[in-house]
Formats: structure tokens, sequence, C-alpha cells
């Protein structure tokens, strides 16, 4: 029992982390020009934390049943599983290692090229998709010793087209330029797809735009303009500096040093 329910925190912990971190970038869609960060340290940790958990308990879990029943390992639906859960372990070295490093780039989304596109939504959809269908598997107990694996996997190839098709509409929606009053379905999908991002706020506050450095030049020259100079500014309280005394030079001193010197 206890295993079983570390084994469903370890997989709660990586939802979580995900679900956040896509919320995130559906909270953007309402915003021009769209950067999209990799997650942050803590997110992914969380993440290889709960990768961890899950192949520590799952492993024992495995054992248990080992134990108990010697065809264990016989039932489609583990198979299948087990199958999907490499599947995520290798496409997370994928998103750790060349996905992210795109994304710590900083390149807008509507400058990506085909390779950015490819490598950033292939791995991010799989990564969804098999998170949640791996977690889905782990409480399918009625597919248990019932279902092929052949029918599991198809089920699983046409969710995993559904969740790209998604992940790429997503992109296209940050990639496009906003238009300031328009109210195209494009439009309307985003606004509603960022309201749900940020659960349902409606106040969603766009990410301030860097100026260039003609405008940083021209603010900088107004911001001048408008202070007084110093030479305009009225007479201060405090009084006068007294003008300076003329050194006292002694008449004859430098004839006189000449005698002396012939």
């Amino acid at each position: 029992m206890l295993l079983v329910f570390g084994h469903l925190l370890a997989a709660s912990m990586a939802l979580g982390a995900i679900v956040a971190t896509d919320l995130r970038l559906l909270s953007k869609l309402s915003q021009d020009k769209v950067r999209i960060a990799p997650p942050n340290e803590f997110v992914t940790r969380i993440v290889m934390v709960a990768l961890l958990l899950l192949y520590a308990t799952g492993g024992a879990i495995v054992l248990q049943g080992l134990s108990e029943r010697a065809n264990y390992l016989e039932n489609p639906k583990l198979q299948a599983k087990i199958l999907l859960v490499v599947l995520l372990t290798l496409n997370a070295f994928l998103l750790h290692y060349v996905t992210f490093p795109r994304l710590a780039r900083g390149r807008r989304v509507a400058r990506w090229h085909f390779a950015d596109w490819i490598l950033v939504a292939v791995p991010v959809a799989t990564s969804n998709f098999l998170w949640m269908f791996v977690a889905f598997l782990g409480i399918a107990r009625a597919w248990n010793d019932s279902m092929p694996m052949r029918d599991i996997l198809e089920i699983a190839a046409g969710l995993y087209i559904v969740a790209q098709m998604g992940v790429f509409t997503i992109l296209a929606m940050a990639a496009r330029k906003v238009e300031p009053g328009s109210r195209g379905w494009a439009d309307r999908l985003a606004r509603s797809l960022a309201a749900v991002g940020s659960l349902g706020s409606s106040d969603l506050v766009p990410e301030p735009s860097r100026p260039s450095s003609k405008r940083r030049r021209a603010a900088d020259e107004a911001a001048g303009s408008s202070v007084p100079a110093a030479n305009s500014l009225p007479a201060a309280s405090e009084p006068p500096l007294p003008a300076p005394r003329p050194a006292l030079r002694l008449v004859g001193s430098r004839s006189s040093g000449r005698r002396a010197a012939r």
C-alpha cells in the first residue's frame, strides 16, 4: 500500500510541475513577440526527483508482484507501461540536452527556424502526452490482463497525434503578430487560452518590451532637457563668496635682487 502511495505521489509531483509550466506558456498567448523560456532549475529538479521515485517505487512494486505471482510481467498493460516509461526517460534527456538549450537562446517564436519547431514542439508534446498517459495506465486496473498491448499502443499513438497538433497550434498562436483591437477567431482563441493559463484572471499584463537604442537616447535627451540647467537656477540663499584679494607685490624687489646679484 505504501509503495503504491509513493508511486502515486511521485507521479503527482511531476504532473503538477508540468501543468504549471504549460499554464505559464498559455498565459503568454495574448502578448506580442512571445519568447518561451526553459523551465527553471527548481521545476527540472522536481521532475527528475519524481522520475527517480517512480523508478524506485515501480521497481519495488514489480518485485512484490513477482513474489506473489510468477507471471506478473505477462500483463500486456504493464508491458506497455514499461515501454512508455523507457520512452519517457529518453525524451527527458532530449529535453534537457537539446530542447532547453534552444529555448535558453531567447529567440522569439516568430523567428524560429524549422529545426526549432521540430526540436521544441515534438519533445514537449511527447513529454506532456507520455506523463499523462502513463499516469492513466497506472489507474486503469480494468485493462489488467484484458487489453492487448497492440490496442494500448494504438490508443497511445492516436492520443499523441492529438497532443502534437495541440502543441503546434499553441506555438503557431505564440508566433503570430498581435494586432491591437483585432477580433478574429484566432485572437479570441488566443485570449481564451491566455485566460485559462492565467487561471481565469482577465488582468493579463504584457511583458515589457525593451526600447531600442534610438528610443533610449531620445528618452534620455528629453529627460535632460526637462531638467533646468545649473546656470539658469536662481541665486541660492547662501551668501556670495567674497572676491579673492589680490596678492601683495613688493615694488622694487626684483630690481633690488638684481643689484644684489651684481
